[in-house]
C-alpha cells in the first residue's frame, strides 16, 4: 500500500519540484494534498491523516515549528524541508525523522523515505517538548479553534482556563478563544522555568505579567488584568510566592 504524503511549503515551485521527484522516483509514495499556507496545512493534516508530512520550516506567518503547535493529529512521519542549513540541526534536535536541504537531492529523498519505511511502527511524532522549546523563542503562538487558526502574540494572553479537552484562552483585548487542546498541552508548551506563564491550579494557567493582585485567602486568589479571579492551588502556592518576592 502506498504511503500517503502531504507537502507544506510556502513556495509553489518547491511543492511542484518535490511532487515531481516523488512521482518519478518514489512509486510507493502518493502526494494526497499540498499547500503553500501553513494555516491550511493544519487542516489538511487533520482531514487526510497522512503517513508522511514534508514541512518547510521557514514560512511567513507561521513557521514549521509554530504550525506543529496547532496540530491535534500527530500520527505521521515528519520530514523537514529547508533552504537554510542552520535549520537542519534544529530539525534533528526536534526529533524530526529527517530533513532535506533545498534544492532536494534525489538520493537524500530516497534515503529519507527508506527511513520512513523502516520506522513504520514508530511513525508518530516523538516528544513535542523540543518543538515547544523552539516555539518558546517566538513571541507568536498558533491557536487552532473550531473554524480557524488564530495567530496571536503570546504576550497578549492573560490567562487560560481548562474545560475538559478544551482550553479557553483569554486575551488582553477581552477576547476568548476556545482551543481543542488540554490545559496540560499548554503547560508543556508555555510553562517553562523562569518564564512568564505558570500553571497555578489544575484548571488555570496565568501570564505572570498580567497579575495585578494577590489575596492570601485560603491558598490564595490571583486577580488578573481582565479583573477575573483565579484560584491558587496549595501545591502551587510556594512556587507562586517565590515569584512574588522582589
Amino acid at each position: 500500500m502506498a504511503l500517503r504524503a502531504i507537502i507544506i511549503d510556502d513556495e509553489q515551485n518547491g511543492i511542484e519540484s518535490l511532487k515531481l521527484l516523488i512521482e518519478k522516483f518514489i512509486p510507493d509514495v502518493r502526494v494526497v494534498a499540498a499547500t503553500a499556507e501553513s494555516s491550511r496545512g493544519i487542516k489538511l493534516i487533520t482531514d487526510f491523516h497522512p503517513d508522511i508530512v514534508f514541512l518547510d520550516i521557514n514560512m511567513p506567518g507561521m513557521n514549521g515549528f509554530e504550525m506543529l503547535s496547532g496540530l491535534e493529529y500527530r500520527d505521521f512521519a515528519l520530514i523537514f524541508t529547508t533552504a537554510h542549513a542552520e535549520y537542519a540541526l534544529k530539525a534533528l534536535k526536534s526529533n524530526a525523522l529527517d530533513y532535506l536541504l533545498k534544492p532536494i537531492d534525489i538520493d537524500d529523498l530516497q534515503s529519507a523515505i527508506e527511513k520512513v519505511r523502516s520506522n513504520r511502527q514508530k511513525k508518530s511524532l516523538p516528544d513535542l517538548g523540543n518543538f515547544y522549546a523552539e516555539l518558546g523563542k517566538s513571541s507568536k503562538i498558533a491557536l487552532n479553534t473550531k473554524n480557524k487558526v488564530e495567530y496571536i502574540d503570546r504576550n497578549d494572553i492573560v490567562r487560560m482556563e481548562s474545560d475538559s479537552n478544551y482550553t479557553h484562552v483569554h486575551t488582553l483585548s477581552g477576547g476568548e478563544l476556545v482551543v481543542g487542546r488540554t490545559i496540560r498541552d499548554f503547560e508543556e508548551m508555555l510553562c517553562k522555568a523562569g518564564g512568564v506563564f505558570m500553571r497555578v491550579h489544575q484548571s488555570h494557567i496565568v501570564n505572570l505579567n498580567h497579575v495585578v493582585r494577590f489575596k492570601k485567602d485560603n491558598s490564595g486568589i490571583i486577580t488578573m488584568r481582565d479583573s477575573k479571579d483565579v484560584p491558587l492551588s496549595k501545591q502551587k502556592r510556594e512556587e507562586f510566592l517565590k515569584w512574588l518576592k522582589p
